[in-house]
């Protein structure tokens, strides 16, 4: 799995330079892990694993895409990707990462779907401990038993809900698209469905039916996730909230809150 660098912000396919980043793939241990620190806009083309990751942001943005929808993972949070499943990897932001791989039997009680979860103290300090075990440790041992530890503390880790679903209607990519590239855009599917030559009650019933969520919900998803990456970057909420087109910084402050559970400024801390 080799890292690539991404020249073009606005598209999420990695094609350019790549760098000396390699990943072991398939390590003879039931649990190995590499460290590494990655550029801004570095990224992974589309790949799957025999083996079940886990990769830990410490710091940073890092996206995880997926054929039906993108999801973010800030910093101090963790993912599970389950083996043979096809993804890209994409750092929204300069990241350091963990990435864990894990054989059938340590990953059997996993979820069988990606899932983003939050990273305790106790599950930080015990993957900074892991940083200092070599790729050569014995699984009988107290390294073995550290990596079992992390396994069984990832399981219990709550989840996150991060994920952008995407659509796969012409009609809705269109509208998809444009949101992505100017998140400002207050346009509703009435004015939308003049765009793209549909009824607003059509996009609205097709894109619940190929998303599971509303317009407007999407919307929010996608806000959220432009926010994580600005919030990770130091931004003003101020300059973000005028980023995404709200009028003031407390109607911004009020739809992260609903949509995350803490304020922008908490979630920074």
């Amino acid at each position: 799995m080799s890292w690539y660098i991404n020249n073009d912000i606005t598209v999420e396919i990695m094609t350019t330079i790549e760098t000396n980043e390699t990943i072991p793939e398939g390590e003879a241990l039931p649990i190995s892990v590499v460290h590494r620190a990655i550029p801004a806009l570095a990224g992974v083309n589309i790949y799957q694993l025999p083996l079940t990751q886990y990769i830990y942001v410490e710091t940073g943005v890092l996206a995880v895409i997926h054929a039906n929808g993108r999801y973010f993972v800030p910093a101090k949070h963790g993912i599970i990707i389950p083996a043979q499943t096809e993804h890209q990897l994409l750092a929204k932001t300069a990241v350091k990462l963990s990435i864990y791989q894990l054989d059938a039997e340590q990953a059997i009680e996993f979820a069988p779907s990606i899932q983003v979860s939050s990273v305790s103290p106790f599950l930080s300090a015990l993957i900074l401990e892991s940083k200092n075990i070599t790729q050569s440790y014995l699984w009988d041992s107290p390294q073995g038993r550290l990596f079992r530890t992390i396994r069984d503390s990832i399981l219990v880790a709550p989840q996150l809900d991060t994920f952008l679903p995407y659509p796969r209607d012409e009609r809705l990519t269109n509208i998809t698209n444009k949101l992505m590239h100017h998140p400002s855009l207050k346009s509703d599917l009435v004015s939308w469905g003049k765009f793209v030559k549909a009824s607003s009650r059509t996009l609205s019933r097709v894109f619940k039916k190929e998303t599971g969520i509303t317009y407007s919900e999407w919307r929010q998803r996608l806000n959220v996730q432009i926010a994580i990456k600005h919030l990770a970057q130091g931004d003003s909420i101020s300059s973000i909230a005028k980023l995404l087109g709200y009028e003031s910084s407390s109607a911004f402050i009020y739809m992260f809150k609903k949509q995350m559970g803490i304020s922008p400024k908490q979630f920074s801390k």
